[in-house]
């Protein structure tokens, strides 16, 4: 017996199988037939559902919404990981119908293998169970996919913010001119971080409000810029930048308090520029990435307030 047959004893025929061949890698390089056989599956009902391109369906991500299911593992460590999934269909291009029925077929490979998999690793998406993990996909892909478009535009179309891109661009000013006047960028200008703890498509107008009340506190032409789904970035001078923080602490906190989607308290911190631009650029990105997370206090050049340095994100704090 062939291991394609042994594998198919072990977890029985699958619907439409037989439309495409697995694509090359998909299946293999991870220990364990389960695995295996989870993905051949998902692979072959995602082919009988109408998926476009075979060589397009492999992805580190559809590994790691296996290992999750394979562990029984459910609730935010399932979401997380569609999330990371549903993000990634997106940044190759896949559009959200062909990623909702990609979701499907994984439902339909995990309940039609019960006896390899076990009673308590099914999806269970039809009804709340289901309409909650259809949710997170889909604002996992949304996210991506709006994020792409924002990052080509001066302003975050959602927020009405100046985008991710505005702010590099603003940046690479300030490295220039401290380049011209051989001084260091961290000397004369520093980010002031505004991070809220929100859900959901309700995040949209905390972050708004979040904006308006930074430009009450900077309002002598700083940038303030929208920099992933819940973090509000402002680049400011550092002259009386620790007494304009506590000042926009106590007006975050009173205008979004009892706000819909915010689950907890806003912060708001300043992380110092690094040295070079790219290493700014990575900065960003850790911002960008990383769920909020209460700061550590510190004293650094007289500042009373959270100073964070650029080294000190963690990009996998949210995992």
């Amino acid at each position: 017996m062939t291991v394609a047959e042994e594998r198919e004893d072990a977890v029985g025929p699958v619907p439409g199988a037989d439309r495409a061949p697995l694509a090359r890698g998909a299946g293999r390089g991870r220990p364990g037939l389960a695995h295996g056989a989870l993905k051949e599956r998902w692979f072959a009902c995602s082919n009988a559902l109408g998926w476009s391109i075979a060589s397009e369906w492999p992805d580190p991500a559809v590994d790691e919404v296996c290992d999750v299911i394979l562990s029984g593992r459910a609730g935010p460590p399932l979401e997380r990981a569609l999330t990371r999934w549903a993000g990634a269909r997106a940044a190759a291009g896949i559009g959200l119908d062909e990623t909702l029925s990609d979701l499907a077929a994984l439902h339909t490979a995990v309940s039609g293998a019960l006896g390899d998999l076990g009673e308590r690793r099914r999806l269970g998406l039809p009804g709340a169970e289901g309409s909650r993990l259809v949710r997170v996909v889909s604002l996992g892909w949304t996210d991506v996919a709006c994020g792409d478009l924002s990052e080509a535009a001066a302003l975050d179309p959602l927020s009405g913010l100046a985008s991710s891109r505005y702010l590099r661009t603003r940046l690479a000013e300030v490295y220039r001119a401290a380049r011209a006047h051989g001084t260091a960028v961290g000397e004369g200008h520093a980010l002031v971080v505004v991070t809220l703890h929100v859900a959901g498509w309700s995040r949209v107008a905390p972050l708004t409000v979040a904006g308006d009340a930074a430009a009450v506190v900077f309002d002598a032409g700083e940038t303030i810029a929208v920099v992933g789904r819940s973090t509000v970035v402002v680049l400011a001078p550092r002259a009386g930048l620790a007494a304009r923080v506590r000042v926009l602490r106590g007006l975050l906190a009173r205008r979004l308090h009892g706000a819909t989607g915010v689950t907890g308290a806003p912060g708001a911190r300043i992380v110092a520029l690094p040295s070079s631009l790219d290493a700014a650029d990575e900065t960003l990105a850790r911002l960008r990435d990383a769920e909020p997370a209460a700061p550590r206090r510190d004293r650094i050049l007289g500042f009373d307030v959270p100073v964070i340095a650029p080294d000190e994100f963690d990009a996998d704090a949210a995992d």
